[in-house]
């Protein structure tokens, strides 16, 4: 190739033009919809989670049941003391998660120390892209 004047134009105009088509990609990328939420409680009380979950059309849940490894310390600033935990699993609509993640800090009082804990993380994956490919409505 030659480098004269106007091939160095050329090839300005198309870096540009890449770099434009590739920030119109990140803008209209799809958030997530989804999420996976997670509650960590006491094993006496992951019924009466899954019951809440229940109530709240939240069908899919998985229970692991767990020891918490934590030393104390760590422990008492998660909120964690009790030993034996439950884990729930669930998927949950993103516009979903702020009253799912609100009804279950009432009922389990999460912000007192060692109650527990639920939080949400956004799924955008290859999952995501087949779910929005398909036309499952969430």
């Amino acid at each position: 190739m030659n480098f004269n004047h106007n091939n160095i134009l050329k090839c300005q105009n198309i870096l540009a033009s890449l770099k434009e088509e590739k920030m119109e990609e990140k803008v209209n990328k799809k958030s997530p919809i989804i999420e996976l939420l997670m509650v960590i409680v006491s094993r006496e009380d992951d019924e009466k989670a899954m019951k809440i979950l229940d109530n709240l059309h939240v069908d899919l849940q998985l229970l692991s049941l767990g020891f918490g490894t934590a030393d104390s310390t760590l422990s008492d600033y998660l909120g964690l003391d009790i030993k034996e935990k439950a884990i729930i699993f669930s998927i949950i609509k993103l516009k979903d998660s702020e009253d799912i993640l609100k009804i279950l800090n009432d009922k389990f009082n999460f912000k007192e120390k060692n109650t527990g804990v639920a939080l949400t993380i956004p799924i955008k994956s290859a999952t995501y892209n087949l779910i929005d490919k398909m036309g499952f409505v969430l």
